[in-house]
């Protein structure tokens, strides 16, 4: 709690000068029905004219003062509430960017969704709702309770204990409230994946033909949802019925008693009833607001704990320095093992690598899938730290370094080719935002995609969708390979990233390399040996392990995994 306090502290002051347009509000309310009591015991009665009108002048005045108030009370907590969940929306999506790979799996990215927008916005709702409810239902309360005591000592019983019967009822529903809150929002974590996930594999639905299967899927998550929606909200429903109840039962009893103290005591006037009545009716509507606030609390703490949980999940990958290291790119993997877990049972995914890359040199690494191939390409960036061994980047430990520095001397291509909504030009400067327009034409020249760019009538200006999806497989790869060469990396880092590419073009890539990029150090992941074959040095993995190193011609003479991995291209090639 005191963590969310600090995002609301800023506007604290601020907010208190809300909340008390709020409290002054409320009071005025009161005060009218009081000035209407007046006019009916005395005015009415009396026939005076006079005082009703100038009572009445009072109420209109009091009423158009009540309304400035109203909307001042409404504003600023609005405003307040905005800042707050603006500022709290921001800290958490930082967080999430500092997150390694290893962190964001421990949420899933529907989970991270759901949190960063439906929680952030409940709480913020929730914060208004106290700020104005929570401040308004007890002014109106203890007042009206004091004011009904007040009026009549005797009548004030019946008030109270109808507070007192629904305080047992509110209690049950809030205690009862968070456990079900809970559940539905890890429904609702579950239907927004399973829409992600549909939205974003809609090509392979379609090409598949499972359309219905996945609406058959979609209803079992939406119904799980509606489920856990109606047993939260159900609870809720109990509140007006409550509510009705104890107004209605006590405006009998109040009716009932007060005829005998008006006919027989003549203890009381009409207008006081009328007043106690309106009271009544303002003690029990302040009980529900207080009880929908808590109930609006009990769902806010779910998500107020969904979002410490991110707050609090520690950062497994930080910078240990701000220093900048100067270097020409020399890689070395030293007794290198790593696996996704610590338990001893959890298999190792890379097991005792070591070799060498010196700055210029082309290495290609090649494997079976699941060999570990896009793992270790992930530990030289650091998105994941070794389990044992070390990685120096130019002798020097690649914990030593400053995130930003380290992972700058990389230009990644990933497996994965993603293009962000944009243009072609924002999409290519995403690594460097300062690349200039004959960077830019270097960049996709060698990327062979230059040609491409300027049959485009707004050229580097033209619109790229989301996930690139107006460009086909083939061009996203191109674009991902030019936005790495924009950055101007030490090294360059392809993750199987010509495999949409025909020979053709895949040659002409890499020719475009060799002659514009010739000093730059390449690591090129592949499943084609044609992908490697003519790089300076290739390393064959095989479940987890280096079990080859050397040139093309050498692997053929001496790596049996090698030699396997050819002769099944080639047989495949031959029988195509």
């Amino acid at each position: 709690m005191k963590r969310i306090f600090n995002y609301f502290k800023p506007d604290f002051w601020f907010a208190l000068l809300g909340v008390s347009f709020v409290a002054g509000s409320a009071l005025l309310e009161l005060y009218q029905i009081r000035i209407m009591g007046g006019i009916i015991d005395v005015g009415i009665q009396n026939a005076d004219m006079p005082l009703i009108l100038n009572m009445g002048f009072k109420m209109i005045m009091l009423a158009l003062l009540g309304v400035l108030i109203s909307v001042l009370g409404l504003i600023i907590p609005a405003t307040v509430t905005t800042r707050f969940a603006h500022r709290l929306r921001k800290d958490l999506f930082k967080k999430i960017q500092d997150f390694s790979v290893k962190n964001v799996n421990n949420f899933q990215t529907a989970s991270l969704v759901t949190r960063l927008t439906n929680d952030v916005d409940f709480i913020q709702r929730t914060t208004l709702m106290s700020l104005r409810m929570l401040v308004r239902a007890p002014v109106l309360l203890f007042s009206t309770v004091y004011l009904t005591y007040s009026t009549n000592k005797f009548l004030s019983r019946i008030p109270l204990i109808a507070v007192i019967l629904l305080s047992f009822v509110m209690v049950y529903i809030v205690t009862n409230g968070f456990p079900r809150f809970i559940k539905l929002q890890e429904k609702l974590d579950g239907l927004n994946r399973k829409i992600q996930e549909s939205l974003i594999n809609v090509r392979v639905i379609k090409s598949f033909v499972r359309e219905d299967m996945e609406e058959e899927r979609f209803s079992e998550d939406n119904k799980g949802f509606y489920d856990a929606s109606m047993r939260a909200h159900g609870l809720m429903l109990l509140i007006d019925p409550a509510l009705m109840s104890a107004i209605n039962f006590a405006t009998i009893f109040i009716m009932y008693f007060a005829s005998f103290l008006i006919i027989d005591s003549k203890v009381i006037a009409i207008g006081d009833l009328l007043v106690f009545v309106n009271y009544l009716r303002f003690t029990m509507f302040s009980m529900m607001m207080i009880t929908h606030v808590f109930m609006m609390m009990t769902r806010s703490k779910a998500s107020l704990q969904r979002i410490n949980e991110v707050f609090d999940e520690p950062i497994d990958i930080e910078s240990e320095s701000n220093e900048v290291i100067e270097g020409e790119g020399k890689i070395e993997f030293k007794d290198v093992s790593f696996k996704y877990f610590d338990e001893e049972d959890v298999k190792y995914t890379l097991k005792n690598i070591n070799f060498e890359v010196t700055p210029g040199e082309r290495l290609g690494i090649i494997g079976s899938t699941g060999s570990g191939k896009t793992t270790l390409i992930n530990l030289l960036g650091r998105l994941m730290d070794v389990s044992e061994g070390e990685i120096l980047v130019d002798g020097i430990n690649v914990k030593d370094f400053d995130l930003k520095d380290l992972r700058s001397r990389f230009g990644f291509v990933p497996q994965k080719n993603i293009l962000f909504k944009g243009t072609i030009a924002s999409n290519l400067r995403l690594g460097n935002d300062n690349a200039s327009d004959a960077l830019l034409d270097l960049a996709t020249t060698t990327a062979s995609i230059h040609d491409y760019i300027q049959t485009q009538d707004e050229g580097y200006d033209a619109e790229v969708q989301q996930g690139g999806l107006n460009f086909s497989g083939g061009q996203r790869q191109r674009l991902c390979i030019a936005r790495a060469l924009a950055v101007e990396p030490q090294v360059l880092i392809l993750d199987d990233s010509t495999s949409a590419l025909d020979a053709e073009t895949e040659k002409n890539v890499m020719e475009g390399l060799n002659k514009h990029f010739k000093e730059m150090t390449i690591i090129s992941i592949a499943q084609k040996i044609s992908s490697v074959a003519m790089m300076d040095r290739i390393l064959v993995l095989n479940e987890g392990e280096i079990v080859g190193l050397g040139t093309h011609d050498t692997l053929l003479e001496n790596c049996s995994v090698y030699q396997e991995i050819y002769e099944s291209q080639i047989r495949n090639e031959v029988s195509a």
